[in-house]
């Protein structure tokens, strides 16, 4: 027992150390690779696109994100505005700019007669999609002008089944939204980098800025209207059919999030509970499958919920014993290490962000918070999402309108 008590000590001790290990050097090999164009993939940057943007009372946010598609450094591409049935004046709005404005970028608005969910209202518009490829995005997300011809260059080989781009916080007015900028600057963009370069391929593509196939999409037969996170539910179907998923942080899309804690924890156990949907669906396959690096992507995920009871466990340990004893002491080593690993990801961050995501001194002055922000509510989101899943989770692939700040 006492060895036993000592390897789950040592895990629930060392497993954010290497991971962030991990993080830092498939970051720095993603910013060393020296990667090449083959001049036979020319034709990419001239490729059909059909952009969806589906929408569920979006009439704040719709508006803003039509003038980003329609302002794309890009000509042979169509937009699909799919409405699932919205209950406010998302329809109106948009029927009123179209009537105001007359874009050279051909635009369908498709009302949808029930409400169906993100995943089928995307396959109702797949329907009419003639392209040889597939953006998808949000109606609060504004793309950077460049971000379809950065997404499509990654297209270099035949068997890249989508590609995802960079998501950059722009609503900061709260503590909340500067700490996520750090975080999707910092955590979630070296997370990517790291299994993109060191494994071949991501975890799951961004909803927000996705590029998908064609070929690819038909391939698994569309979206899944029965899951709760689409894209993370897409990016292993798309896996089992050997299609590679690639990350470019040349892509960028300015999104909002959530700033309440109300908000953002549902926003984060959604994400979970579809990761876990994900892992129970994917779990034999992987195990029988002969790539290690597939096995990594995949069982990380399950080490993380692993790590989560554990770290709890120890923390109440912690707390009696302090109590017990009336002594308190802390690991000074390890909080040491806790603090220079975070401090160099940080920083590597911001510097292979090369101010893209324009941060502030206020986003900055967040720094000393931002570790115990992260692996706090990774902890809080692991435990609750694994509840839910035990116990009150039925799988539906509905959505409702998201906090998106301010």
């Amino acid at each position: 027992m006492i060895i036993v008590s000592n390897i789950l000590q040592f895990y629930t001790t060392y497993y954010p150390i290497i991971m962030t290990l991990i993080w830092i050097l498939g970051s720095w090999i993603s910013g060393n690779q020296f990667h090449t164009y083959d001049s036979k993939y020319d034709s990419l940057l001239n490729a059909s696109v059909t952009i969806l943007l589906p929408t569920f009372n979006e009439e704040h946010t719709v508006i803003d994100t039509l003038k980003s598609l329609v302002a794309l450094n890009y000509t042979n591409y169509n937009i699909i505005v799919v409405d699932d049935k919205s209950n406010d004046f998302t329809v109106s709005v948009v029927k009123k700019w179209l009537l105001h404005n007359t874009p050279e970028v051909p635009i369908k608005l498709l009302e949808l007669p029930n409400n169906m969910g993100k995943a089928q209202a995307l396959n109702e518009a797949m329907s009419y999609v003639e392209s040889e490829y597939v953006l998808v995005t949000d109606a609060d997300a504004l793309l950077n002008p460049n971000a379809l011809h950065q997404m499509l260059k990654k297209f270099d080989s035949d068997n890249v089944g989508a590609v995802t781009g960079k998501p950059v916080v722009r609503n900061r007015t709260t503590i909340l939204g500067r700490l996520q900028t750090l975080e999707y600057v910092g955590i979630i963009d070296r997370i990517k980098r790291a299994q993109d370069s060191l494994f071949g391929g991501i975890m799951t593509v961004a909803g927000v800025i996705a590029l998908y196939r064609s070929e690819a999409l038909s391939d698994v037969g569309g979206f899944d209207k029965t899951a709760v996170t689409e894209d993370i539910d897409m990016t292993w179907r798309l896996r089992r059919k050997k299609w590679l998923i690639h990350y470019t942080p040349l892509a960028l899309t300015y999104i909002l999030v959530p700033e309440t804690f109300s908000g953002y924890f549902k926003q984060r156990i959604r994400w979970s509970v579809g990761g876990l949907e994900v892992f129970f669906k994917n779990a034999k396959w992987v195990y029988h499958n002969e790539d290690v690096k597939q096995k990594f992507l995949l069982f990380d995920m399950l080490f993380s919920h692993i790590w989560a009871w554990l770290a709890l466990i120890t923390f109440f340990q912690y707390i009696i014993m302090t109590i017990g004893t009336q002594t308190f002491s802390l690991p000074g080593v390890i909080i040491l290490i806790y603090i220079a690993l975070f401090s160099i990801m940080i920083c590597q961050g911001i510097i292979q962000d090369k101010r893209h995501s324009q941060l502030s001194l206020h986003d900055v002055f967040e720094i000393p918070f931002y570790s115990t922000f992260y692996w706090t509510t990774a902890l809080i989101t692991a435990i609750a999402s694994q509840i839910i899943v035990c116990t009150l989770h039925r799988r539906k692939g509905s959505w409702t309108s998201p906090d998106r700040g301010k």
